[in-house]
């Protein structure tokens, strides 16, 4: 591409009546007309040249990146990756003859560009099964002005699509959460962008009848920061379609794009989708790799399991937490931060920055990062108690469990051994309540949580799942916690 003054000479030298001011006036008027944040002044000029007739000599690299894409550009050619892909669909051309349409989306380091395809080549494209982060070549295709005054890449006859495999050409194509930026760091921007947070919220549906009569659906959720759990924006996604049954679940960490921002009234910023926008959770690991960043978090305790040693003799202790949105993580605390969470009390809130190491775990390894939630409530914990013939008839593994009941047995305890040749302690008990009774048992050393009860003892039992093999009972998880009640 040229630079901004070899073009405003050309345009002196085949025009007469201007000065170089005029041009400079000129491209600064065509860059407002089309819109703040779209155009360089280079590329403007080239928008300019042709109004005034002026035509350009000029040969483009074997490639280009999306911020130097301009108006008016033939035989382009882009590395990229892909971020969307909508579905194809059919048109009516001006002869009656029925024709295809593809709308996606790519990126590369620079930025996101929508991009068309139609006809015998949206059906080509579309053939590629394309997924998010593939890495492509777009061939000889042009750019146009789009509906909301931004470059689109547009790929017809004369153009193409191709997969990219050298690892030498893909090392420099970034993928989608490395360009995803942050809802914590995030100010308003007037171009397409992906976005990196939490599901905060389920989403919500609602329909909206366009003026053509046909109706469009509304899903709108909030998102949340990676480091402050008080960070919430809504999305608003316009949609064709239904896509709450592969919704994430509330907590996951994804990436959403592309997505424009809407600064409201309040001013609070919104952010718009439509069906070429994509919510792609970031994968267990990926976040074990580190990817996730730390984020503040404030969470009630509802069970703290005994204090254990890792393998290199640093103290541990897992704990059963409860987020407002009903979310259970199990909150590995390491070193100095064992000491402050077995001061904690069930039901009391804490507050911390945490590291996500798994879809539902959480990890937090300096005292300096956690602390009490002052002023804030403690978590009546009764409705989370269940009596013992609703678990045995509900049998859901999945579930954790809270129960109040009476040692009906001592505890019987034995080592197993396992097909590896491992031995490891087995202990079980039997326990009760007024509606039906059930064994409750404990692996390895978890056992010396029951191996102390003694018949009639009443307990507060904390933070148990469901087993159905080898036979129906409940078992002690790490963030387990029982208690004896006293008369």
């Amino acid at each position: 591409m040229r630079n901004l003054n070899s073009i405003i000479e050309e345009i002196l030298k085949k025009t007469s009546g201007l000065t170089r001011d005029d041009i400079i006036s000129l491209i600064q008027e065509k860059k407002k007309k089309i819109g703040s944040g779209y155009l360089t002044d280079t590329g403007a000029a080239y928008l300019v040249a042709a109004d005034l007739g002026v035509s350009l000599e000029f040969n483009l690299p074997s490639t280009v990146e999306i911020k130097d894409l301009y108006i008016g550009a033939n035989s382009v050619n882009v590395n990229c990756r892909v971020c969307s892909v909508s579905k194809l669909k059919k048109y009516v051309k001006k002869d009656s003859a029925e024709g295809y349409l593809l709308l996606f989306t790519v990126f590369d380091k620079t930025g996101l560009v929508k991009c068309y395809a139609w006809d015998s080549k949206a059906e080509e494209i579309m053939a590629m099964n394309l997924k998010p982060n593939d890495a492509i070549q777009i061939k000889k295709a042009y750019v146009k002005l789009d509906f909301d005054n931004t470059p689109s890449l547009h790929i017809g006859q004369k153009g193409s699509v191709e997969r990219i495999s050298i690892p030498e050409s893909t090392a420099s194509l970034p993928t989608l959460e490395d360009i995803s930026l942050p809802l914590d760091n995030f100010a308003p921007k007037t171009t397409l962008f992906c976005l990196k947070g939490i599901i905060h919220t389920p989403p919500s549906l609602s329909t909206y009848t366009r003026k053509n009569g046909s109706n469009v659906i509304i899903c709108s959720f909030l998102i949340r920061g990676l480091k402050s759990f008080d960070q919430k924006n809504r999305v608003v996604l316009w949609l064709n379609e239904d896509i709450t049954n592969h919704f994430p679940p509330t907590g996951s960490i994804v990436v959403i794009g592309p997505l424009r921002s809407k600064s409201l009234a309040t001013g609070e910023i919104e952010f718009h989708g439509d069906e070429k926008t994509i919510i792609l959770p970031l994968s267990q690991k990926q976040l074990s790799e580190g990817s996730a960043s730390p984020f503040r978090m404030a969470v009630n305790v509802l069970s703290i399991g005994p204090l254990k040693k890792t393998k290199k003799g640093a103290p541990l202790v897992n704990v059963l937490v409860y987020t407002n949105d009903s979310k259970y993580y199990t909150l590995i605390g390491l070193e100095d931060v064992t000491s402050f969470l077995l001061s904690i009390k069930p039901g009391e809130a804490i507050e911390g920055v945490f590291k996500v190491i798994d879809s539902d775990k959480l990890i937090c390894v300096k005292a300096s990062d956690i602390g009490k939630k002052f002023g804030a409530p403690v978590l009546d914990m009764s409705p989370f108690y269940e009596k013992i013939s609703n678990i045995k008839a509900t049998v859901n593994e999945n579930k954790i469990y809270f129960i109040k009941a009476v040692a009906i047995s001592q505890a019987t305890s034995k080592e197993i051994q396992l097909k590896n040749g491992e031995k490891i302690s087995f202990s079980e008990i039997l326990i009760g309540d007024e509606t039906d009774e059930i064994s409750l048992v404990a692996w390895r050393d978890y056992t010396q949580l029951i191996e102390n009860i003694f018949p009639g003892e009443r307990l507060l039992i904390n933070g148990v799942k469901l087993k159905t093999k080898p036979f129906l009972c409940l078992e002690v998880k790490p963030y387990t916690s029982i208690y004896k009640l006293r008369e």
